[in-house]
């Protein structure tokens, strides 16, 4: 083989390799994790209580090409409503009635909320001849009770967690300074305060409904099995921040479970899209827009789970179960984990290997002496002197 077809082979395989690498970096680029709810807790099953934090994401549309009501309405609009409602708040007790109903009579948990903190955001803004409009409240509840039994020598600790799928129906009315009482549950009360112009015009029409939905629902969490979640804990006992989970600075083991991710295995998330519209001069085209929603749950100890009539709870235990293949990261057991990266590590030898190789047999050769080829050059006409034949 000369040398010409030996580089030809060789910009074939880099060429290749490029090419696979860009499709990586372009469908890992393109799995963007986004949700409606954003669901992060960390449990220790030797403390009282616990602060998750549950992340609720919301946006509309509301599109006006031609539309001189809405135009009139919302063209070059953009206003803000955030408030704080922490521990403090003497509304919050009611509040916490509220969510404890919720968890005791809708999702059958024995956890209690103790305290809790609120941050409301709310903006309406409008893009060409669209106005989005945008919510986000986070919702940090104490909550207590959730470990249903402590671990012992000989026994795993049980631990709570059916009220992650916290959703309130009913309305959750504050007292905000300048605007009364407002209710930070239903989407439709930001445009009653900051636009009633608008709403006044909402009302009657068929997208007034997308609007009564309650924002404060993390159902989607209940949907799959936590069974089904990814899940990941170290067995080498890796020192980690373990304050948050009531340790300090000791080595313990920490478990993941976590889902809402998009990845290669599992596809992408898809939102949840409902469409109405607005009858006015014109209809107006309504777009209601909820991310699918993501969890991350940590909990201290090798952790697998359990269901116990009819309802899942997880098992942590501070020591290793029997068996080494529960090591895991989500289904895959900790020797095909280290099996397909020992894999990836001979064909990274193999390539380096072989690319080794090549470049020693091109030394060997010596330099090409060969005269360089030769070209022809053909005159370069303009194309309008094919007119003067």
């Amino acid at each position: 083989m000369n040398t010409k077809n030996k580089k030809q082979k060789l910009g074939w395989y880099k060429n290749l390799v490029y090419s696979i690498i860009l499709v990586i970096i372009i469908t890992t680029g393109y799995i963007v994790p986004v949700s409606a709810v954003d669901f992060d807790a960390q449990l220790s099953t030797t403390s009282g209580a616990a602060k998750p934090s549950f992340q609720f994401i919301r946006t509309y549309t509301i599109d006006y090409p031609n539309g001189q009501d809405m135009k009139n309405l919302l063209d070059g609009k953009n206003v803000s409503m955030t408030f704080h409602v922490d521990q403090s708040d003497p509304i919050k007790n009611s509040l916490i009635r509220n969510l404890n109903s919720e968890i005791v009579g809708s999702l059958k948990s024995a956890a209690n909320v103790l305290d809790v903190d609120i941050t409301y955001y709310a903006t309406l803004y409008t893009i060409g001849t669209e106005a989005h409009i945008d919510y986000k409240i986070t919702l940090v509840p104490t909550i207590s009770n959730y470990v249903l039994r402590k671990a012992t020598s000989d026994s795993a600790a049980i631990v709570d967690t059916q009220w992650r799928g916290l959703t309130v129906q009913d309305p959750m009315l504050v007292t905000i300074q300048n605007y009364g009482q407002f209710d930070l549950n239903s989407p439709a009360d930001f445009l009653k305060k900051q636009f009633p112009d608008f709403y006044g015009k909402l009302q009657g029409t068929n997208a007034e409904n997308l609007f009564e939905i309650p924002l404060l629902s993390s159902n989607d969490l209940m949907d799959d099995p936590i069974s089904k979640w990814q899940h990941l804990f170290d067995p080498a006992y890796t020192l980690v921040d373990t304050n948050a989970l009531g340790y300090r600075g000791q080595k313990i083991v920490i478990s993941t479970y976590s889902t809402g991710e998009s990845n290669i295995s599992e596809g992408l998330m898809r939102p949840t899209v409902k469409n109405s519209d607005m009858k006015l001069d014109m209809d107006y085209p309504v777009t209601y827009t909820e991310r699918s929603s993501s969890a991350s749950i940590e909990i201290d100890g090798y952790v697998a789970v359990a269901e116990i009539n009819g309802i899942e709870y997880f098992g942590s235990s501070p020591q290793p179960p029997q068996g080494s293949g529960i090591n895991s990261t989500g289904n895959y057991s900790a020797q095909v984990i280290y099996s397909m990266a020992a894999f990836a590590v001979v064909i990274a030898a193999g390539i380096f290997w072989w690319s080794s190789r090549v470049s020693k047999n091109a030394l060997k050769r010596g330099k090409d002496t060969s005269p360089p080829p030769t070209f022809q050059y053909e005159e370069r006409k303009h194309w309008a002197d094919r007119f003067d034949d």
